[in-house]
C-alpha cells in the first residue's frame, strides 16, 4: 500500500506534518512450500509468519526538527489517505507500531527529507495489525 501526501498523520499522539508518503509493505518471514509425488509443481504453500514494515517520508522545512521519535518507541500510527475525486467515504488507516530507525537525506532535490521506519504490531499475534475504517 502506498499513500502519497496523506491528509493527516499522527504517531503516539503527536502530529507529523509535511508527510510526503507512507508505504506499508507486507512480506513473509517464513515460507512453507511442499510438493506432492504427482508432479513437479508446488502442491501446498503457506506463509505462517508475516511482517509489516511501514516507511514514513516527510519533508523537513526551515524550522528546527528535534521532535523525531526514537528507535524502540511505540504508539498508535494513524493516517488519512489524501481524498480522491470520488464520492466514496473517507478512510482511516491505523496500527500499533514501533520505530525501527530514523534517517535524514540532505541531498534531495526537493529539500531535506526524514525517513522513519516502523514495524506494525498485532494486538494478539493472530489479528492483522493494520485497520482500515470508514469515517
Amino acid at each position: 500500500m502506498l499513500t502519497l501526501t496523506p491528509a493527516h498523520v499522527t504517531f503516539a499522539g503527536q502530529v507529523w506534518p509535511d508527510v510526503a508518503a507512507i508505504s506499508v509493505d507486507r512480506r513473509a518471514t517464513r515460507e512453507v512450500v511442499e510438493w506432492s509425488d504427482a508432479g513437479p509443481h508446488v502442491a501446498f504453500a503457506d506463509c505462517p509468519e508475516q511482517r509489516i514494515d511501514i516507511t514514513v517520508t516527510m519533508h523537513l522545512t526551515g524550522r528546527a526538527h528535534f521532535d523525531a521519535p526514537r528507535p524502540g518507541q511505540g504508539g498508535d500510527l494513524a493516517f488519512f489517505p489524501a481524498p480522491g475525486g470520488s464520492d466514496g467515504g473517507r478512510i482511516r488507516i491505523s496500527t500499533q507500531a514501533v520505530v525501527l530507525g530514523i534517517a535524514h537525506d540532505l541531498a534531495g532535490k526537493k529539500g531535506a527529507l526524514r525517513t522513519i521506519r516502523l514495524i506494525a504490531v498485532s494486538p494478539n499475534g493472530a489479528l492483522d495489525p493494520i485497520s482500515i475504517d470508514q469515517v
